[in-house]
């Protein structure tokens, strides 16, 4: 019976121990802080990051942001926790508004922490306080709809900290959508993610996506491939489907992550309820190594414009 009972607690070192190498490692070139936390898909209800609108969109490509004609404004938060062996919890908000037709700006704010990193010297007995590891993303975006494209730009700030050192740093994203180009069942999206013009501070990543729409009766389904390429070698692999009938959504696939040499393959799960003009999602991911899913909760509503007089 003694065993079980160590798996966790032994779980939990051996994360803090990675999670702090990683952190710690960068700060050789001077990048800041807790970058890797954003390797877990906050934003996204099993969606292709390039493509995700579910959450309310502009968190990985700013040209997901953009409103639908007859939307005024969006409104949304989500959150995602992974198991106790990891302790990672983030929280993502953003609004979006309709300037004018065609154009839309919008706010988002992101913050991820892991909990409880325990601060050991020789052996895994905690001394002190615990070891503060966490970030946030403030970013401000534009989205412009021309036809069956949409742009969109994004002014980021991320901070980061890892025990006593801080960082933070400006990046500059930009991104595009197509959809349905030429009546072709196709819909396609590339963005930049926190591309930075002092490379020394932040780690930038390169998205892109291309889903197929697939015929049905009511409805529809879709299925499509994504793929991001971070700086430093880091990549992914994402298949997946998505439908949508009636009120629900649901979206599933697998993701194959390439890093350090080591690959990992994890299973996306999302499902969505419509009501009025709310929508509330719940995502899942397997966790890797011995360690348990994350899960992310959304709540999302927009709001039509008022008719015209």
């Amino acid at each position: 019976m003694s065993s079980p009972g160590k798996l966790n607690p032994m779980c939990r070192i051996m994360f803090a121990a990675v999670a702090a190498a990683a952190a710690l490692s960068p700060l050789k070139a001077q990048q800041v802080p807790g970058r890797q936390l954003y390797d877990f898909p906050l934003g996204t209800m099993a969606e292709a990051p390039a493509l995700a609108s579910a959450v309310g969109g502009g968190f990985w490509n700013p040209a997901t942001l953009a409103l639908r004609d007859g939307d005024r404004l969006l409104a949304s938060v989500s959150a995602l926790t992974s198991d106790i062996e990891q302790g990672v919890s983030m929280q993502l908000g953003t609004l979006a508004y309709a300037v004018r037709p065609g154009l839309t700006a919008g706010l988002s704010v992101a913050s991820a922490s892991v909990s409880d990193l325990l601060r050991t010297d020789t052996d895994p007995q905690s001394i002190g306080d615990a070891i503060p590891f966490k970030s946030a993303v403030v970013s401000g975006m534009l989205a412009a709809v021309h036809g069956f494209s949409s742009f969109g730009v994004a002014i980021r700030r991320r901070t980061g900290t890892v025990d006593r050192i801080s960082g933070h740093a400006t990046s500059f994203d930009v991104g595009g959508v197509v959809d349905r180009p030429l009546g072709l069942p196709l819909r396609a999206g590339v963005s930049s993610f926190l591309l930075s013009p002092s490379r020394q501070l932040e780690r930038a990543s390169g998205l892109g996506a291309v889903e197929g729409y697939l015929p049905r009766a009511a409805g529809d389904a879709r299925l499509g491939i994504s793929w991001q390429q971070d700086e430093g070698g880091g990549s992914e692999r994402y298949i997946y489907a998505a439908g949508h009938a009636s009120l629900l959504d649901f979206r599933g696939g697998v993701a194959r992550q390439t890093a350090f040499g080591s690959s990992t393959t994890r299973v996306r799960l999302g499902v969505g309820i419509h009501y009025a003009h709310y929508l509330v999602g719940v995502a899942r991911e397997d966790g890797t190594a011995g360690l348990g899913a994350s899960y992310q909760f959304v709540l999302r509503t927009v709001i039509p414009k008022l008719p015209t007089q």
